[in-house]
């Protein structure tokens, strides 16, 4: 009952304070002793949340050191399901937010992949990108790092007949098997939160995109949407709207899966090994890009309300109206000003326009654990 009971309790006393505040006929004393008591609890409960969220960043920071090629490589090949069986775990709701990833990634190829061009999809999975392009006339790569991921792909894509010629193989984003300017579209979605240097991953795109050519990429976002409410927590929204342009106000930046390593596939008796599941702040990362030779010219967020959340967990019960209002939800937020930032996931353009600032990514370029 207490658990039922304390969500609903957070917010009651800034919400009582804000009313007296507001209240018509309150003597001025009375507003501003109102408007103090609300600005000192927020206050004190934004200085818990920073302590708590920057002692966690460290945390999994300190536990992404624990890694190693062996473990990860095992993980992605032995233990993570392809999307289509993710979707028969998780349920139509998530299929629904998949699929909307998916379309918007897919626009975007369509909008600057040439005619007769080429586009590298890394990180394919189930080539659900390809699935909406097969009336374009290009040439479709994919490579993935999973060995089943990539036998059901090929699979998949050979039973398409359509004006899109593809192919699908085996590849480690970290170290693309292609040669120098070779495609007008790279595509990476949901792919350079799972790697163990992410920078090594931008410098390949930039050298297998041709000059022009544009970088197409999603990924988890640090400044999503607190799951407190603005009630409550009305400066940890504020640092979460801001904070996708000024990244050390985040107070928490996930950096691991939130579970170890399946103990099964390591050898008897070692430690607990976290793979990556870096979330990414856009000023940071459109520095990352810079760095490669990579102009971002477009950016913005989705995913609202977040997977995690009671309101995502209450659309998922309602079946088909909890998927239209969840669409009705995403349009609101997405068109709203400082809202639109705090989307689950990021969504960055860049195009080649240079070359990168060094052979091999420098030091400092990226701020994970396992980067020189």
């Amino acid at each position: 009952m207490l658990e039922r009971v304390r969500p609903l309790a957070r917010p009651a006393l800034p919400a009582a304070l804000l009313a007296a505040a507001v209240r018509p006929g309150a003597r001025r004393w009375q507003r501003l002793a109102a408007g103090a008591s609300l600005v000192g609890v927020w206050e004190e409960v934004y200085r818990r949340y920073r302590r708590d969220g920057r002692s966690r960043t460290r945390s999994e920071w300190e536990q992404l050191r624990s890694t190693d090629w062996e473990a990860f490589s095992r993980h992605y090949n032995e233990r993570v399901p392809t999307i289509e069986e993710e979707f028969e775990l998780w349920g139509e709701y998530h299929q629904h937010r998949h699929e909307m990833r998916y379309d918007l990634v897919a626009g975007a190829v369509r909008r600057h992949l040439p005619r007769g061009g080429a586009v590298l999809d890394v990180g394919c999975g189930s080539v659900l990108v390809a699935d909406r392009l097969t009336d374009v006339a290009a040439r479709y790569v994919g490579i993935d790092f999973g060995g089943h991921h990539v036998a059901y792909a090929s699979e998949k894509l050979a039973a398409r007949h359509a004006s899109l010629w593809g192919a699908v193989g085996r590849g480690d984003a970290e170290r693309l098997p292609f040669r120098d300017a070779s495609f007008d579209v790279v595509v990476m979605s949901e792919v350079i939160e799972h790697l163990m240097r992410p920078e090594l991953a931008v410098w390949e795109v930039s050298r297998v995109l041709r000059p022009g050519g544009v970088f197409v990429m999603t990924t988890n976002n640090a400044s999503e949407v607190p799951l407190r409410s603005p009630l409550s927590h009305l400066l940890a929204w504020l640092e979460k709207a801001l904070g996708a342009t000024h990244p050390e106000l985040i107070s928490y930046r996930p950096w691991v899966w939130p579970e170890p390593v399946d103990p099964e596939i390591l050898p008897p008796g070692s430690p607990p090994i976290y793979v990556p599941h870096s979330h990414h702040i856009y000023a940071e990362t459109r520095r990352l890009f810079a760095a490669a030779g990579l102009d971002t010219f477009q950016w913005s967020t989705f995913e609202f309300p977040p997977p995690q959340s009671a309101t995502a967990q209450w659309l998922d019960r309602r079946g088909e109206p909890g998927k239209r209002l969840a669409d009705a939800v995403e349009a609101v937020a997405r068109s709203t000003p400082g809202v639109r930032r705090l989307g689950c996931h990021l969504f960055m353009l860049a195009r080649r326009t240079g070359e990168p600032v060094a052979p091999r990514p420098p030091a400092g370029v990226w701020p994970g654990p396992l980067s020189p």
